[in-house]
């Protein structure tokens, strides 16, 4: 019996490992913070089938993306449900696409435009997936662009496309500017399959290249609040926001090993930032 729960507990934690939920709940967050300033009712029924809809499109994400990376996460991320074991490599292409279709489908019952751009959003990942990965920082821009439309998608809840592209646009400097720094992390995994801009043009350019689309994204923050459309209490929380965010750049600036906790510390900032919105809307 004991043999039987170290099993089972295994596999939940690995099902957890899968679909990385702490990395999926900022995508919902987004969707939620896209409907509400585009007009939507807090928690109605559409804003929640939004919201279980890109859930169960970032959980299929991983595996999906994870079944492709098999041999490059057996260097770099061994401890992955895959390469570790936990489960079988196809059982990453199979939870993806279920995963998939049951966002399609929950998109369907919101509206046409919420069901084109989950179909849009799950499009490009198969492109990136059998094309653009390899392609340097066209890659990058792919995976940056996908995951700042969680806010657009958000607003064409309430069919509303434009109220939500300033936290579009700042999210996707920095999701762009992270991805690279990631494939600076990555650096040793990728040199077998892939054609990462770190291997094109060094990881030291990368760094330099990565921080700076960051850095553009902190500095839009303080856009709103100079022409006076967020309160106070916006901009004063965008200013140890943005500190963090140079100090998480500056260590790999120092040194090329931190990348990862470079990275790290950007998805912290990234939850501070949506805290940073929610202000916005509030307030």
């Amino acid at each position: 019996m004991s043999i039987l729960r170290e099993k089972s507990s295994s596999k939940i934690f690995g099902f957890l490992r899968f679909i990385r939920p702490e990395i999926i709940i900022l995508g919902v967050v987004c969707v939620y913070i896209g409907a509400l300033v585009a007009g939507s009712e807090p928690l109605s029924l559409k804003v929640i089938l939004g919201m279980t809809a890109m859930f169960c499109m970032g959980a299929g994400c991983h595996p999906f993306n994870d079944y492709f990376d098999y041999e490059i996460d057996k260097i770099n991320h061994p401890n992955r449900p895959l390469p570790s074991g936990v489960f079988k490599r196809i059982t990453g292409l199979y939870m993806g696409l279920i995963l998939f279709a049951i966002s399609i489908v929950l998109s369907l019952f919101i509206n046409i435009f919420c069901f084109a751009i989950m179909l849009a959003i799950i499009l490009l990942t198969f492109f990136y997936e059998f094309y653009l990965k390899n392609k340097g920082i066209l890659g990058n821009f792919l995976v940056a662009f996908t995951v700042s439309l969680a806010f657009i998608y958000g607003g064409a809840i309430a069919t509303d496309l434009l109220k939500p592209l300033f936290f579009t646009l700042v999210t996707f400097f920095v999701f762009f500017g992270r991805e690279i720094i990631l494939d600076v992390r990555d650096f040793k995994g990728d040199k077998k399959t892939r054609k990462t801009l770190p291997l094109i043009i060094g990881e030291k350019r990368s760094i330099y290249i990565g921080s700076a689309l960051v850095i553009i994204s902190a500095m839009c923050l303080f856009i709103p609040f100079f022409y006076g459309l967020y309160s106070i209490w916006y901009g004063l929380m965008a200013i140890p926001l943005t500190i963090f965010t140079i100090y998480a750049l500056s260590i790999s600036f120092l040194d090329l090993k931190n990348a990862g906790k470079t990275t790290e510390m950007l998805r912290v900032s990234m939850i501070f930032g949506l805290i940073l919105f929610i202000i916005a809307i509030y307030t």
